[in-house]
C-alpha cells in the first residue's frame, strides 16, 4: 500500500481524500488543528500548518510517504513542491510553484512570455500606493501578492478609497506587499486543464457570472464546457497552453483566469494556479468532459505514470450555482428536498445552514454558499435548471430592515 500525503482536509479536499482512499492508498493527512471534515476519511492525522514547510517535510520523513498532493487550495502549492523536491519524489518543482502561487512573479512571467497583463507595480507601503495609482490611471484593482480566495481585493476609484482598503488589503500578505494593476472591464473566463511530463491539455473553458453587489467581484456561477463556443474563446485556450507549457508546469490539475475587456475584445490574464477550483477538478471536469482529473494526479503524484495522454473527452456542460445571504438571522429554509430532484441537478452541498444562524455580509469567496452542482447537455439546459432552482429554493434572512431572502 503506498502512502499518499494529503495537504488540508477542509470540505474542499474531503473527495480527494475519499478518492484516494478507494484507489487503495493510506492516507496521511495534514492540517492545522480544527474540526474539518476530511480528517474522519484519514488513516493518520498531523496537526501542522500547511504552509510549514520544514515541518510538513519532517511529517513526510517520517511516514516515508510516496507522493504528496491537494485540490482546490492555493496555500500548500509551494509547500508540496518544496518537500517533494526535497525528498526526490514527483514534483512540480519549488521555482515553478512560485509562478503559480505569488501574483507578482505571475505577472513577470507571463509578462516574459509575451502574453498580455495590465499594467501592474508591487507596492508595500500607502506612499507607494498611491504614486503608483496615479502613474496607473484610475481605476485600478489591488491584491495581496500571496493571498487567494478574494481576500484584500478591491477596485480603487479614487484616493480616499485607497487609504481606506490599503490597511486591510495589506493585512492578507504573508510577505506584506500587495499588487496595483489597471481595473480591466469586461467577461471572465476560467479554464481547467492537466499537465503530464510537461505537456498540458485544456479540458474545459467556463464563462463566469458575478454576484451583483457593488465593490465585490465574486463569481456566482460557472458553467463549464469542454469545446470553445467562439474565436475568442479558441485563442484563449491556446494563450491558455502556451503559458502552462511556458511556466514549466511538469504536471497537474491547472485553473486559469481570463477576462476580455470590453471594447478592444483584447484577452488579458488575470491569474494561474497549479491546482482545482471550486468543485471543478473534483466533479465539474468530470461532469463535461468524462475525465476524472484527480485520479490522473494520484497517478502522475506517486509515480505509477510519468506521462498520461488525455483521449475521448465527452462533450457536455456542467456548472456551479452559489448564493449568500443578507447579514441577519436565518428564520425559515423552504426547497432543500425539490431541488435535490430537480433534473440536471447533480450535488447539492448547502450545509451548514440551519434556522437561527446568523449570517453576515459576503466579504470574499469563503463566505459564499453552496454549490448547487449541475449538468446538461447544453448550456441552455443548465441555465434552465438554474431558473428552476432558484424558484423552488428559498430562505428568509429577519434583518435590520424586514424579512429578506436568498441573495443569487
Amino acid at each position: 500500500m503506498k502512502k499518499l500525503m494529503i495537504l488540508g482536509a477542509a470540505r474542499t479536499q474531503v473527495p480527494i481524500i475519499k478518492l484516494a482512499k478507494e484507489r487503495g492508498f493510506e492516507t496521511i493527512v495534514v492540517s492545522c488543528k480544527g474540526g474539518y471534515p476530511g480528517l474522519k476519511f484519514a488513516d493518520k492525522i498531523y496537526e501542522v500548518d500547511i504552509c510549514d514547510k520544514e515541518k510538513v517535510l519532517e511529517v513526510a520523513i517520517t511516514e516515508h510517504v510516496d507522493g504528496i498532493v491537494t485540490d482546490q487550495l492555493d496555500f500548500p502549492v509551494p509547500t508540496i513542491a518544496y518537500v517533494t523536491e526535497k525528498l526526490g519524489l514527483p514534483s512540480i518543482g519549488y521555482d515553478c510553484a512560485l509562478k503559480f502561487t505569488n501574483k507578482f512573479l505571475m505577472r513577470n512571467e507571463s509578462t516574459k512570455l509575451g502574453i498580455k497583463n495590465p499594467k501592474y507595480y508591487k507596492i508595500s507601503t500607502l506612499e507607494e500606493a498611491r504614486e503608483k495609482c496615479l502613474d496607473i490611471g484610475l481605476p485600478v484593482i489591488i491584491k495581496p501578492t500571496d493571498s487567494a480566495g478574494s481576500r484584500g481585493i478591491s477596485v480603487i476609484r479614487n484616493l480616499t478609497d485607497l487609504e481606506d482598503v490599503f490597511e486591510p488589503a495589506i493585512a492578507f500578505s504573508k510577505e506584506n506587499c500587495l499588487i496595483m494593476e489597471k481595473y480591466i472591464q469586461g467577461e471572465e473566463y476560467v479554464i481547467a486543464g492537466f499537465a503530464s511530463n510537461y505537456k498540458f491539455t485544456n479540458l474545459a473553458i467556463g464563462k463566469r457570472q458575478l454576484f451583483d453587489i457593488p465593490g465585490v467581484f465574486i463569481p456566482n456561477v460557472t458553467l463549464y464546457s469542454s469545446s470553445p463556443e467562439n474565436y475568442i474563446e479558441e485563442q484563449m485556450l491556446k494563450t491558455n497552453k502556451y503559458l502552462i507549457e511556458g511556466f514549466g508546469l511538469k504536471f497537474g490539475v491547472t485553473h486559469s483566469e481570463y477576462i476580455v475587456e470590453e471594447g478592444t475584445g483584447d484577452i488579458y490574464l488575470v491569474e494561474c494556479a497549479a491546482r482545482g477550483a471550486i468543485c471543478a477538478s473534483s466533479h465539474l471536469v468530470q461532469l463535461a468532459t468524462g475525465i476524472d482529473v484527480n485520479s490522473l494526479l494520484l497517478d502522475v503524484a506517486v509515480g505509477d505514470v510519468e506521462e498520461i495522454e488525455i483521449q475521448d473527452i465527452e462533450s457536455n456542460v456542467s456548472g456551479y450555482l452559489l448564493f449568500t445571504l443578507p447579514k441577519g438571522f436565518v428564520k425559515e429554509i423552504r426547497g432543500i428536498d425539490k431541488i435535490q430532484s430537480v433534473p440536471g441537478v447533480q450535488k447539492v452541498y448547502i450545509e451548514p445552514i440551519y434556522i437561527g444562524m446568523e449570517t453576515k455580509v459576503m466579504t470574499d469567496k469563503g463566505n459564499r454558499m453552496g454549490p448547487i452542482l449541475i449538468k446538461g447537455k447544453t448550456k441552455e439546459q443548465c441555465e434552465n435548471t438554474i431558473n428552476e432552482i432558484k424558484t423552488l429554493f428559498e430562505i428568509d434572512v429577519e434583518t435590520s430592515e424586514g424579512i429578506k431572502g436568498i441573495i443569487w
